[in-house]
């Protein structure tokens, strides 16, 4: 049977973790005993101790053991239970035959399937158990008839007041918990959603088996928004699962933010962490607490970026810590440098109590945590704040762990903004600042690369589609899923390939069909242009134009929205020569960043320009000068002609001869 803590009792009884030794004895068997449960306040009534036995031989004993020199740190609590005492001063040392024999001491009935309920003789040994205060160990050992030691467990009773809490003290020991609600991603490179439901809900377990426990839970904003596309109804009970608890901050999707940042993406960082605390808002109602969880690559740059994002309080494993840091118990937060020298706060997991938590037995095991976090509440100089990862634990170890705390005013469940509120932890009276030591991170400049061409071309397509840019939203969602960590490198690039395959189909179909030869008769006209536009909406675009012999007065570059089908663009023209001409015709993205299509136009133009014109009229001038001139200058020579024809001979006067002798 299991039998549940008895209420109102004073004195906390403990156990604690088993090992099987390890006799020549024990591995040729298969014999061993299980903790079931026990007393957890020993007070007025006789404790017990409800243990399972199997697989032992008819004539196997229990000896239980317990020794009369109590524990009083948290440390000595965990070498007990990891090594059980041998030798020492008893309060009580008796065996019990499996039929329930005890003589002394003790009364042992037994139950179905191998379960024994042992109830202590207070009479014989419960005033000697309630004069040592402290820990005691108690170890109980299956014995065989040549008293081999078949297996064994340790525990503990615990002998303190449980006073309550004051300001000056006893102090208080105050939990916290975290929980993981993780799927991968949902949003596939085909634009398909696709949520485990199983899996989230599964995750969500320990949530609603304890609806009442103050966990703060990390969840994807991806993963809700994925829900409230795909499934409503579960999205509605995974809220009501997680019942206003905090949320922890994180980026829309998982993403490396020191990969990012060393790639030189710190803008995707920050992009990622706006969306998701966007999204959480809104589908939560309340926006989510500045805890962040640390990766294991995270360093100082790192801090300084995810302050930028909103942190407040990062959440630290020990494997990312120094051994300076580590030398300090983890019960009270501590401070992380970023690359500025700003503090940051820092919670630590307490990975002994994690070990603690892991024992195959897990009511053992949960009783062995109530022990040590009462020893830690004794030996506590202050408040002090234990954080747990409940992923971690054991269905049924935690209902026993949550069992104990609720039992003892000095333990308390809380969040884990209050544990951020502690005392800072101390080292030689000064506030602890820890060191990270972080891995090298992945390398994601290739995909960084590939995600800026990508994000260039949707927003290349976004000035083309503008103001109807909802049908890219999709697009803009599957790169921002492309950076998720959950990804390999060949599934980030089916993301991103995706994406440019869309910005090609969606800037294809774009042409200007080949015209005949157009001819121009003015030297100022309307040059018509057919362009085609193949998609089914409206783009802006930009036609860029370039001839010899033609000017356009409008300009070279004219902005146009192209409706689906044939436009007829009419453009002025101005010729500056007659003959012929090409018009060459390119239509661009808004901002050129895409070439769309192009074509030409063959031009004859007949008109004469008006540099032409003058020429011709000066060409015009000079020839009716110069057949003026000739007519005038013939006409003379007719009229010269004609008058020396007409002269008669005798009026002539012939020349005298000349006198002999004359000189």
């Amino acid at each position: 049977m299991r039998r549940s803590p008895a209420p109102g009792l004073v004195l906390l009884g403990l156990l604690a973790a088993s090992s099987v030794v390890a006799t020549p004895a024990a591995a040729q068997n298969t014999a061993r005993i299980d903790l079931e449960a026990q007393t957890l306040f020993v007070d007025d009534e006789p404790a017990e101790i409800v243990i399972r036995v199997s697989g032992a031989p008819e004539t196997a004993r229990l000896r239980f053991t317990i020794y009369d020199d109590p524990v009083l740190t948290r440390a000595d609590v965990r070498d007990h239970h990891r090594d059980p005492p041998s030798s020492g001063g008893r309060i009580a040392n008796f065996e019990c035959t499996l039929d329930g024999d005890c003589r002394e001491q003790a009364t042992m009935t037994a139950g179905p399937d191998g379960i024994r309920t042992v109830t202590l003789d207070d009479d014989a040994i419960g005033e000697s158990l309630r004069s040592n205060v402290g820990a005691l160990p108690f170890v109980v050992r299956l014995l065989d008839e040549d008293d081999r030691v078949l297996d064994e467990l340790s525990t503990s009773l615990l002998v303190v007041d449980d006073v309550a809490p004051t300001v000056t003290g006893p102090h208080r020991v105050r939990i916290a918990f975290t929980a993981q609600v993780i799927s991968p991603v949902a949003l596939q490179p085909d634009l398909r959603t696709i949520v485990d439901t199983d899996t989230v809900l599964t995750a969500a377990a320990p949530l609603v088996a304890h609806p009442d426990l103050a966990v703060t839970t990390e969840i994807r904003p991806e993963t809700l928004d994925a829900l409230a596309t795909a499934h409503p109804a579960v999205l509605d009970d995974l809220l009501a699962t997680i019942g206003g608890r905090p949320l922890i901050r994180g980026p829309w999707v998982d993403i490396d933010e020191e990969a990012w940042r060393v790639a030189g993406e710190s803008d995707q960082v920050i992009s990622q962490y706006a969306i998701g605390n966007d999204v959480v808002e809104r589908l939560t109602g309340a926006p989510p607490t500045g805890v962040v969880r640390l990766d294991p690559d995270a360093g100082p740059d790192t801090l300084t970026l995810l302050r930028s994002a909103g942190a407040t309080a990062v959440l630290v494993d020990d494997a990312q810590l120094s051994d300076r840091t580590l030398a300090v118990e983890p019960t009270r937060p501590f401070q992380l440098l970023d690359a500025n020298g700003v503090a940051i706060t820092a919670l630590r997991y307490d990975e002994d109590l994690h070990e603690t938590l892991a024992d195959e037995d897990p009511e053992l095991a949960a009783y062995r945590a109530i022990a040590e976090l009462a020893v830690l509440a004794e030996e506590a100089t202050t408040d002090v704040g234990v954080l747990l990862d409940i992923d971690r634990i054991d269905a049924e170890a935690l209902i026993r762990m949550l069992e104990g705390i609720d039992s003892r005013r000095r333990l308390r469940v809380t969040d884990i903004d209050e544990l951020t509120q502690h005392d800072l932890a101390q080292v030689a009276g000064e506030t602890l600042r820890g060191d990270l030591v972080p891995t090298d991170p992945p390398d994601v400049t290739a995909l960084a690369a590939d995600l800026e061409a990508a994000t260039l071309g949707i927003a290349t397509v976004a000035r083309m589609l503008d103001p109807d840019i909802e049908l890219l939203d999709p697009f803009v969602a599957t790169l921002q899923a492309a950076v998720s960590s959950d990804l390999d490198a060949d599934r980030a690039t089916a993301y991103v390939d995706r994406v440019d395959d869309a910005v090609l189909e969606l800037t294809s179909g774009i042409e200007i069909p080949a015209s005949e030869r157009i001819t121009l008769t003015d030297r100022r006209t309307d040059l018509p242009l057919t362009i085609v536009n193949r998609q089914s909406l409206p783009l802006n675009v930009e036609l860029l134009l370039t001839a010899e012999k033609i000017r356009f007065p409008d300009g070279e570059r004219l902005e146009l929205t192209l409706a689906p089908g044939e436009t007829i663009v009419t453009i002025p023209v101005e010729t500056l020569a007659s003959g012929d001409a090409r018009v060459t015709a390119t239509i661009v993205s808004p901002g050129g960043f895409v070439e769309l299509g192009s074509g030409t136009v063959d031009i004859r133009s007949t008109a004469i320009s008006g540099l032409g014109l003058v020429i011709s009229i000066v060409a015009l001038v000079v020839l009716a000068a110069w057949w003026i001139r000739t007519v005038l200058r013939v006409r003379r020579n007719r009229v010269a002609a004609t008058v020396s024809a007409e002269s008669p001979t005798e009026d002539r006067v012939p020349e005298a001869a000349p006198t002999e002798g004359a000189s």
